[in-house]
């Protein structure tokens, strides 16, 4: 002990508040700048709106041409066809959420249902009402589901079932004209719906299967 040293006694040191007191080194500070901006490009995540916004303006831009060459041109077309394809690949390069992939499912199956029913009335009236061999029906109207002379051959071939065939052309050809009508609707041929539809069901099945072997392959 100092005999001359002061009587007062320094209080004793809180280690927290030293520690918040004492000053940040060079290091430190480059650690915590570079943790912040970490930080910020987390949150930067996510479509650029701007961009998005481009792309959604180019497809409806190339969506009316399409329906503008639709209505001056035809389906069949092949400034149609082009712009059909350019509108494809648009679309394309845009990742859809689950949700709104769900919902275009759901609207091409709604599209395909009602071409079964209407196809399916056709052939009621063709082979059960007016009793054309069924086999003839499968073999001529698949792609001539909207050809309104489709049923003139079967009429002129004069077999069993032409009479009868004549005597229901008018409600035959108003079930035609319901798929031309949705032809018109969907901007697709009969046979186009049908070949997305087929498609998606692969795809489908696929991810199925995939989904499936990662399963299995977990549990090993």
């Amino acid at each position: 002990i100092d005999p001359n040293a002061p009587d007062e006694i320094a209080a004793p040191v809180n280690p927290k508040l030293a520690a918040a007191a004492a000053p940040v080194e060079p290091e430190a500070e480059e650690e915590e700048e570079a943790g912040d901006s970490e930080d910020e490009e987390a949150l930067e995540t996510g479509p650029d709106p701007e961009e998005a916004a481009r792309r959604f303006a180019s497809i409806q831009k190339l969506h009316q041409q399409v329906v503008k060459s639709l209505e001056e041109k035809g389906l069949d077309d092949p400034k149609t066809q082009k712009l059909r394809k350019k509108v494809a690949q648009e679309f394309m390069e845009l990742k859809l959420s689950p949700k709104m992939f769900d919902a275009l499912i759901v609207q091409m199956r709604e599209h395909v249902s009602e071409v079964r029913n209407l196809e399916k009335s056709v052939m009621m009236l063709c082979v059960r009402d007016a009793g054309m061999p069924r086999k003839d029906f499968i073999t001529t109207f698949p792609k001539n589901e909207t050809n309104i002379k489709w049923l003139d051959k079967h009429i002129r071939a004069k077999r069993k079932h032409s009479a009868a065939l004549a005597r229901l052309r008018e409600d035959i050809e108003k079930q035609q004209m319901k798929l031309q009508q949705l032809e018109q609707r969907v901007h697709m041929e009969i046979a186009v719906v049908k070949e997305i539809n087929r498609e998606v069901a692969v795809g489908e099945a696929k991810a199925r299967r995939a989904k499936k072997e990662m399963v299995e392959a977990n549990l090993r």
